[in-house]
């Protein structure tokens, strides 16, 4: 009798152990995920319509976001200002980014980017700024459901 009660208290033991460490697994799993969707969306800004396409598959129906001047914008209207923008993207990079994950199907990742390039007249520009979006898996698939952005000073 001792030794299965022995027995069952180190396999409970044990799966308590390991519990955390899937936990964890499996959040490093999504870190990576939404880092690099993230990555994606960011490079997509060089390709206009196709970038476009790109960052469609990351949006989900019902996203909302507001951009660093402060314009908010749907889905549709990301997109599209992504296609007419008349800006010309050299570089995009995410600088940095941290993902926060509260629960199974909810993150938020908050970073900083920098873009350079033309504008419509030909002005070098390079601009750095804050933002943070907010992620859900539904369906088993991670889209961005807001987002929120800040021109860095």
């Amino acid at each position: 009798m001792k030794s299965i009660t022995s027995s069952i208290l180190a396999i409970a033991a044990l799966s308590l152990c390991a519990t955390p460490f899937a936990r964890a697994q499996a959040a490093s799993g999504v870190e990576a995920k939404l880092k690099s969707m993230e990555d994606s969306w960011a490079a997509a800004q060089l390709q206009k319509d196709h970038g476009a396409g790109v960052v469609d598959g990351l949006l989900s129906a019902d996203y909302f976001g507001v951009d660093s001047k402060g314009k908010i914008r749907n889905k549709a209207e990301t997109l599209e200002h992504m296609r007419s923008d008349t800006d010309t993207y050299t570089y995009t990079k995410n600088d940095s980014m941290d993902v926060h994950l509260y629960g199974s199907n909810v993150a938020t990742v908050c970073g900083t980017s920098t873009e350079k390039g033309k504008d419509k007249d030909g002005k070098e520009f390079s601009r750095s700024y804050g933002w943070a979006d907010t992620w859900m898996e539904r369906n088993g698939q991670w889209q961005c459901i807001a987002e929120g952005a800040s021109a860095k000073q």
